[in-house]
């Protein structure tokens, strides 16, 4: 069975998983780590816990979900995995940074794996199931955890709330066609965390959700 630690970090309050499982095999969904001492507490956790990282995750390429890949690829020397459609947010990401405020940052690596709707990422005996949630960026995923009943959707789903579709790539129709058409077939009782804010659940967000109740 996977479990969860999360982390708050960077200006935009952009949230951070490390999922593993028994066999202490991790994946990193999203290192938003801005500073060296988000950083730390990211590392700590990982070394402390005596995890071993397979891959980081993008659920899309906006720089507040990109920003600590490379520290983290230096450290453990792992892949970055996304869906190739982000491969622009991720070249423009420096500029990005630039428009939302960050101060500067360096050059943000291109995905080293890219990810396709319905791949399974095996972490030790576990599993994550890649789900296309385009709208908010350009090839934005979620991940589900089926045995768990848990997926994260990046910027795609909040709790009452979806993500913005102002920024280059996103479009409020397609997101909210993602939301109903992929993630509102999942189970009512599934989980969901985001990568901001509270977690919620499926079956909340389709009773209560007012951009995409049904």
């Amino acid at each position: 069975m996977l479990q969860i630690n999360s982390f708050v970090f960077n200006p935009f309050g952009e949230n951070t998983y490390v999922i593993f499982d028994e066999t202490k095999e991790c994946v990193i969904i999203d290192p938003g780590c801005y500073t060296a001492s988000e950083e730390d507490r990211l590392f700590g956790y990982i070394d402390q816990h005596q995890l071993k990282p397979l891959m980081v995750i993008n659920t899309h390429g906006h720089v507040d979900h990109v920003v600590g890949n490379n520290a983290v690829k230096r450290r453990y020397g792992i892949p970055v995995a996304a869906h190739s459609d982000t491969h622009p947010d991720f070249t423009q990401a420096k500029r990005q940074a630039v428009w939302l405020g960050f101060q500067p940052v360096g050059d943000i690596d291109l995905p080293d794996v890219d990810l396709q709707d319905d791949e399974v990422i095996k972490i030790g005996e576990s599993s994550l199931e890649v789900i296309c949630t385009p709208g908010h960026a350009r090839g934005s995923i979620s991940l589900y955890a089926p045995v768990e009943g848990w997926v994260f959707t990046g910027d795609a789903l909040f709790c009452r709330s979806v993500g913005r579709t102002d920024l280059p790539g996103g479009d409020f129709e397609e997101l909210r066609e993602s939301i109903r058409g992929r993630l509102f077939t999942l189970p009512n009782d599934t989980e969901v965390f985001s990568g901001h804010g509270e977690s919620t659940t499926i079956g909340e967000e389709k009773d209560f959700n007012p951009y995409v109740a049904v």
